[in-house]
């Protein structure tokens, strides 16, 4: 238990999703730091840090109501980390960038998460997860183009990447029809 609520398997599938993302696109730069340019690497360092900052900073707003302290210092803490590991394999600059931007994105969802509690947090979460999810999508696809034009390997994803797309939005929309992410709202 967490707070006064408990997480459904709702919030688990999605939480699931996102970590699933998220680590997949931080061991595929890491493979391939080498052949990815450094603007590419400040692309990933920020959009991870500001999307599971953001994503994390709106559980916690939501779970910790009325305590936007605790809910924005661990928001911040969790999108800084995430958006400064992404950036070490890249350099200083991708690093900066990461952090700043997890720090950005876990203070603005912990004030958004707070707001929506009492008005529509299963419909604010289910949106902006799906939201979050095509735009890693869109960065995994930009990094594996990126690293085609220089290696000459042939990743699925780039391939098919309609397919990923098309196969993240059934999930959600699958999702839209379940039950509520927390219990008590």
């Amino acid at each position: 238990m967490i707070g006064d609520e408990w997480m459904t398997t709702t919030l688990l599938i999605i939480l699931l999703i996102s970590i699933i993302q998220t680590f997949s696109i931080f061991s595929f730069v890491l493979c391939h730091r080498n052949h990815l340019p450094k603007m590419t690497g400040m692309l990933v360092s920020m959009s991870l840090g500001m999307s599971v900052g953001l994503w994390i900073g709106v559980i916690f707003g939501i779970i910790w109501t009325g305590n936007l302290f605790q809910s924005t210092v661990y928001a911040i803490l969790i999108g800084l980390t995430v958006g400064y590991v992404t950036g070490m394999p890249i350099g200083l600059i991708a690093v900066i960038d990461g952090a700043l931007s997890g720090l950005m994105g876990g203070m603005m969802g912990a004030m958004l998460g707070d707001m929506i509690a009492m008005s529509h947090p299963d419909t604010t979460i289910k949106l902006l997860s799906f939201i979050i999810s095509m735009i890693l999508t869109i960065v995994l696809y930009t990094i594996g183009e990126q690293i085609q034009n220089k290696t000459y390997h042939s990743f699925w994803f780039v391939n098919h990447s309609f397919l990923m797309l098309f196969i993240i939005t059934a999930i959600y929309f699958g999702l839209s029809f379940t039950g509520p992410v927390f219990f008590g709202h």
